[in-house]
């Protein structure tokens, strides 16, 4: 157990009124806020509160190496400071450094932030010394929320304690009140009952020459009772909440890089270069939870006594590289333990090549996991192992499976090792009308099925059993393969004919594998966006962003637009760094991430690094209304479009605001509907929605809205869940991307002009040429005719036509074939009647295939929807 180290500042004893302290899981169901008691009259820190330092600091933190020293000060501007290697939260000047020859951590200023706490005095970034003494820019270091329950310091000052100029420590000072995490304030308090509302500090403290930040935590304590932060309950108080997933790999001594479980000595981030580790001064961390993107430990607890001031060393945050084998080894220093055997080596291949960017995995005799290295580009490594005891070191390749272990007697420092032999595939991919290079997805599946690799290696598998998913941007790719049958299919999403082969390789030799696409599906005039994409400026997704453009661009998709939870960023400097402005046009936009209410698209935004989350929507107290009437007032007039709107929880607004179809609102006095579309296809059918999204978006059309369908990927993850699957078409008149603006792709939107795409393109035009969303005049005979268009490339089924009116099905009917083309085009007309004794009528039109989209897309099947028109007598 921890006590806080007090002052001497003791009241009397006074009788007490005792509260029930109520311990619940994190996932435990909680009901109540709990409040410490009242301040007694005869404790002398009633008002008190953590005194604020020197504002500015030492004038020269980086010349802290030169001298030997730890120093503290305050970034009078950004000379010498390379920012995160993340690219997410940004040092600026009026932040503060801690810097020694070993080590530089940064802290945040008070006020607005970054990331999801908002307070401002959070730890920025954990770097590396270069020989200059300045920091190397390697920090992957994301954000950590350092809670007492729900609350977190509101910084009333952010301050230097002590330079460091006289050769101790130097010390920065976050001072402020416990307040409630903003973001976690609504349904996620119920989950923490308890709530202090404390004057506190952290004093952040690094030492000459350590490669430890030690983080202080002070409490001043005027009730009558001890404060208790979770020592002897069941669910403890100490929380610390990592959002680092998108920069780093979670790893644990105990279960490597697999999923945690029970009590551990510490949690480790490895980002490659430059990584970190947390721990809590002699005791162990309880795993809780990971859970999109976040993972949350508990610490064991301390306590505070009653009318005191008092510091507990809180956690060590100890830095070091590379890989998780530099980690563990930095962690061995600061704990004064012998360092461990090291292992120096090569790693071949079978032509006697540098194998670059390998992993090297440690496993102990018993196979369990002990460390990871990761090879030079010169195919040489440096892993440690324990000292006098036999190894195996498992080679694993760059993006292939681990090969046979290599044994390590107990007394060996050096092994050379020799990959298995194998072949390489080189393709090249070109239009075979033109000739030109095309951006291409290559996959690549053997015949053979390999292993899987152990989750504790932290090298995830690709899906469907695939060896290989590569964006080929100039349409070639050389690919390390084993001996044998590989199946090879090369595509260019859904407009163009698909290779699909199964070729022979044999170790040692490079085959040739020319591929010619032809383009069979005509959409002229038409492109196509997804309005749902994350990447690794998201907590929850870890692919990286220029990746996340290529797999777009390689499946067809002309519009990319970047979707990330609270965060805006664009996608179209990246397209335009990578020179494949001619394939796609990229946007911005938020995801607009409510804890309490749902996730809502803002398409378009304008990133803007002067206001906290490049721009972000500040949702946090707010109501739907309110947070609407924000996103209305937005300088690019964006439209608002619900994101998955169904699915429990907080995520789904239908759901949260209690949406009622026969009663087309939501819950008095909380449902607004300034919206004006509806993410009713995520990475999802017609069919998979027909009874909850669909027959919302059917209510609401019956209801008088005019309310508009889109349909997004929401990928996070590449590896199984493609970029475009399904995609919103929209008329441009031109098939240009260098051409396209942001106002085109809006306006688009918010008028209804589109279709939506899950591998089929449909067109619907009226009697006189009438697209989706506009008003169309029956015929005398009160019926208007449609022809509806659908095409598809060969290898994609297409079979049936459902008519909709009025949010009944008309049935279905077979999809009409025209012949004449390598592709499959359909053209039906349908004659819709008029409802006269409906106040409104509406048609929509569905196109469906029977078979999936393998092998471009296994599991996901064929669809396409319009948009509605609206009918009208003559």
């Amino acid at each position: 157990m921890r006590r806080l180290s007090a002052s001497s500042f003791v009241a009397p004893k006074i009788p007490l009124v005792v509260l029930c302290l109520l311990a619940a899981p994190l996932l435990g169901a909680c009901s109540g806020t709990e409040k410490e008691e009242p301040t007694p009259a005869g404790c002398a820190l009633a008002n008190a509160s953590f005194p604020a330092g020197d504002p500015a600091g030492h004038s020269d933190p980086f010349g802290a190496k030169a001298v030997g020293q730890a120093r503290a000060g305050r970034l009078s501007s950004l000379e010498g400071v390379a920012q995160p290697a993340h690219g997410r939260q940004h040092i600026d000047a009026g932040d503060f450094v801690l810097a020694n020859d070993k080590i530089a951590v940064f802290i945040e200023d008070k006020g607005p932030s970054d990331g999801y706490a908002r307070f401002g005095g959070e730890i920025l970034g954990i770097d590396k010394i270069g020989d200059d003494g300045k920091p190397m820019g390697l920090s992957r270091y994301v954000e950590t929320l350092f809670g007492l329950s729900i609350e977190m310091i509101n910084p009333t000052s952010v301050s230097v304690l002590k330079d460091g100029s006289d050769g101790g420590e130097a010390v920065v000072r976050v001072a402020g009140k416990l307040e409630g995490i903003p973001f976690m304030q609504g349904p996620l308090a119920s989950l923490f009952p308890r709530t202090y509302g404390l004057q506190a500090a952290y004093d952040f403290v690094l030492r000459p020459g350590e490669e430890r930040l030690t983080m202080r935590m002070g409490i001043i304590n005027p009730g009558e009772e001890e404060a208790n932060f979770g020592v002897g309950r069941l669910a403890s108080d100490e929380l610390f909440g990592f959002f680092q997933y998108n920069a780093s790999q979670l790893v644990t001594p105990t279960t490597g890089f697999g999923e945690p479980s029970g009590k551990v000595d510490w949690v480790g981030f490895d980002g490659g270069p430059w990584n970190f580790a947390l721990r809590v001064p002699e005791e162990q961390l309880t795993f809780g939870v990971t859970m999109s993107g976040f993972a949350l430990f508990y610490g064991g607890g301390f306590i505070a006594d009653a009318c005191s001031e008092s510091m507990v060393d809180r956690a060590e945050i100890i830095a070091g590289g590379p890989d998780y084998d530099g980690l563990r080894e930095a962690v061995r220093r600061v704990s004064g333990e012998a360092p461990w055997r090291e292992v120096t080596g090569i790693l071949t291949d079978d032509g006697g090549g540098k194998a670059a960017e390998a992993y090297v995995h440690v496993l102990d005799a018993k196979g369990e996991y002990l460390s990871r290295a990761r090879t030079a580009a010169d195919g040489t490594f440096k892993v440690h192992v324990p000292p006098g005891v036999p190894v195996t070191l498992v080679p694993q390749p760059k993006r292939l499976p681990p090969e046979p272990g290599f044994a390590i007697g107990p007394d060996e420092t050096t092994a050379e090792i020799a990959l298995d032999p194998h072949g390489t595939l080189s393709v090249v991919a070109q239009d075979e009308a033109t000739g030109v290079a095309l951006p291409v997805r290559v996959q690549v599946i053997p015949e053979a099925p390999f292993e899987g690799t152990p989750e504790a290696f932290g090298v995830p598998d690709q899906v469907n059993g695939r060896l290989y998913q590569e964006f080929a941007m100039a349409g070639t790719a050389k690919l390390a393969v084993p001996p044998g049958n590989h199946r090879v299919i090369v595509s260019r999403g859904y407009e163009w004919e698909l290779s699909d082969q199964v070729v022979s390789v044999a170790a040692g030799q490079t085959l040739e594998v020319p591929v010619k696409l032809l383009r069979s599906v005509d959409s002229t005039n038409y492109m196509c966006a997804d309005f749902h994409i994350h990447s690794a400026l998201s907590a929850d997704s870890n692919d990286p962003v220029e990746f996340k453009v290529r797999g777009a661009i390689a499946d067809g998709l002309d519009i990319p637009v970047s979707s990330e939870h609270e965060w805006v960023a664009d996608f179209q400097p990246v397209i335009q760094k990578l020179g494949l402005t001619k394939w796609a046009f990229g946007m911005a936009s938020e995801e607009l991430t409510t804890f309490t209410w749902g996730h809502f698209g803002v398409v378009p935004m304008t990133p803007d690094a002067k206001k906290p989350n490049m721009g972000a929507v500040d949702w946090i107290g707010r109501d739907p209304a309110a947070v609407f009437g924000l996103v209305r007032a937005l300088p690019d007039n964006p439209v608002l479009i619900v994101n998955h709107p169904r699915g429990g929880g907080f995520q789904a607004y239908f759901d949260a605001a209690e949406y009622n179809r026969a009663a087309g609102k939501g819950r008095d006095g909380f449902w607004s509907d300034d919206f004006d579309a509806i993410e009713v296809f995520n990475d999802s059918d017609f069919e998979k929605n027909r009874d909850e999204a669909v027959a919302d978006w059917v209510s609401m059309l019956n209801a008088g809205m005019k309310m508009w369908a889109v349909g997004s990927s929401d990928s996070h993850h590449l590896r199984g869940s493609p970029v475009g699957y399904p995609r919103t078409c929209l008329y441009t008149g031109h098939d240009d991307p260098e051409k396209l603006d942001k106002t085109v792709v809006r306006d688009a939107v918010a008028t209804g002009a589109t279709t939506i795409s899950g591998g089929l393109f449909m067109t619907v035009a009226g009697p006189n040429g009438e697209m989706p969303g506009e008003t169309v005049k029956a015929a005398a005979d009160g019926t208007v005719t449609f022809t509806i268009t659908v095409q598809a490339p060969s290898f994609m089924g297409a079979d049936a036509l459902e008519t909709i009116v009025n949010g009944q099905s008309l049935g279905m009917e077979p999809l009409m074939p025209l012949g004449g083309g390598p592709g499959k085009k359909f053209v039906n007309q349908v004659k819709v009647p008029l409802d006269g004794a409906s106040p409104r009528n509406w048609v929509v039109f569905h196109a469906r295939g029977e078979s999936d989209l393998a092998p471009l897309h296994p599991g996901r099947k064929p669809f396409a929807v319009s948009n509605p028109f609206f009918l009208e007598k003559n």
